[in-house]
């Protein structure tokens, strides 16, 4: 029988604060087991949560990122269970009135919807020591503010799931709200999938795939877990709805423990700490702060500036690289040459030196007075790419490189005629060769002419004296 998934996802992502969520340990990634822990986040009793205002801004940008309404009102409640890892046997987090609701964003020609943006505490980690068989806790990152993302069951390919979490990591960061590196647990996802016969419309009976870390372990956890369920159907069986573990090693998924509904979480209202009121003129203000998300410039580079749309798609994949061209374009508006340079000269220079954009030597305007240069003839394209590694190495101006390099063009048409001459005295077959109609053996000479005249040659003017001595 053929299977429709139906999938959705909770997305959990550690928020951008200096200190952690209720309480004023570091909120840092990494360093020694148990050094970033107090009583508060550890749990002891008699101590009382604070709410870090941070963690509130950034929940509230988060929403306005995922085109949510942020609400004015939310609080806090208790989700009870208990795990090593807690040491409250408790989750401060937001049950019944979340910061955000009701928000979309649209993916593959879909539109997903997200159902809620809520704020949490993270939980501790457990280690786990094979070799001598037992499991350490480590609570640093006990209360590292979070927000979870809820969508609706919206999901029916793999494709979707994967571009809908590199699009929210995506804006995520472009918001500051988290840094996304899902390889350090910043961001994790929950992935709760069923399947249903083709042309029905009653959900099955899901399971849910607990803290996925990359995007191809997404991919390959619901590709498992659908070919697992459908065998269980074929044969005449029944989903168990449960909690699975994915392994990337092997590649399936293990049942953890059957999956807990709300009232086995035993919600009630947080008592120790008062509900979340943002006015109208707060909300208003936090939306004004927002930075331009990828989407909207994406759109903007390929509707305003022309760019081809895999040019556009890969300056907005980071913002750092994606606001250096914005303040090169304003000052120079010649947008695909600014983008040729960035995306292939500065991005080989970046790669090789393993720096980022925010490293830079140079400025975006030392990059718009090259490309003034290049525009101008006064120095060519190539000599550009020349010019542009030597800033990224010294951090001197254009054209003071360009000076030192002999790369300002000349445009001293004798002493061009002359080389040309010389060219074409010294490969009289290739001369022959091209007037017999082999069109190819141009690029050659002209490959001659560059070897003798420089980079600093006018190159359009040497080309144009070569194709008429020929003539």
């Amino acid at each position: 029988m053929r299977y429709v998934p139906v999938i959705g996802l909770e997305i959990h992502a550690e928020m951008l604060t200096n200190s952690k969520v209720f309480c004023g340990c570091a909120n840092e990634f990494g360093g020694a087991q148990n050094d970033r822990v107090c009583p508060r986040c550890s749990g002891m009793p008699g101590t009382l949560p604070v709410v870090n205002q941070g963690a509130v801004t950034l929940a509230a940008k988060a929403g306005f990122a995922l085109e949510c309404t942020v609400n004015n009102y939310s609080a806090f409640d208790r989700k009870n269970y208990f795990y090593p890892d807690l040491p409250k046997a408790y989750q401060i987090t937001q049950f019944q009135y979340p910061i955000c609701t009701n928000g979309h964003i649209r993916v593959c020609d879909t539109d997903i919807r997200i159902n809620r943006i809520h704020i949490e505490e993270d939980a501790g980690k457990l280690v786990h020591d094979d070799y001598e068989g037992i499991s350490m806790a480590d609570y640093n990152r006990c209360g590292v503010p979070l927000i979870e993302i809820v969508t609706e069951p919206d999901f029916r390919t793999v494709e979707q799931v994967q571009a809908f979490v590199e699009e929210i990591a995506l804006r995520l960061k472009y918001a500051g709200v988290c840094d996304s590196r899902m390889e350090q647990g910043s961001l994790r996802v929950d992935v709760n999938i069923s399947i249903m016969p083709e042309g029905s419309s009653e959900f099955g009976t899901r399971a849910e795939i607990k803290n996925l870390n990359s995007v191809k372990a997404i991919g390959r956890a619901i590709e498992y877990e659908i070919k697992r369920q459908a065998e269980i159907l074929d044969k005449g069986g029944k989903v168990v709805q449960e909690t699975r573990r994915f392994n990337d090693n092997h590649g399936d998924t293990k049942a953890l423990r059957s999956k807990e509904e709300a009232h086995d979480y035993r919600y009630f209202p947080e008592p120790d700490i008062p509900p979340v009121y943002l006015s109208d003129e707060q909300i208003e203000q936090i939306r004004k702060s927002m930075p331009e998300p990828p989407n909207m410039r994406f759109e903007r580079y390929t509707k305003e500036y022309g760019l081809p749309a895999d040019d556009a798609r890969l300056i907005v994949l980071d913002k750092d690289f994606s606001d250096f061209y914005d303040e090169t374009v304003k000052l120079c508006p010649s947008y695909k040459q600014v983008s040729n340079l960035m995306l292939v000269e500065l991005n080989r220079c970046l790669n090789d030196s393993g720096t980022a954009v925010c490293d830079l030597k140079f400025t975006p305007a030392a990059l718009a007075e090259l490309v003034k240069l290049s525009d101008a003839g006064t120095i060519s394209k190539n000599a550009a790419k020349d010019v542009l590694r030597t800033m990224f190495e010294t951090g001197k101006a254009a054209e003071e490189i360009a000076k030192e390099q002999n790369l300002i063009m000349s445009n001293d048409t004798g002493e061009l005629e002359a080389i040309v001459d010389k060219v074409i005295a010294e490969n009289a077959d290739s001369v022959e060769s091209y007037k017999s109609g082999n069109q190819k053996v141009f690029g050659f000479l002209m490959g001659q002419v560059i070897r003798f005249a420089g980079k600093g040659a006018n190159m359009q003017v040497a080309k144009d004296i070569l194709t008429k001595k020929l003539q």
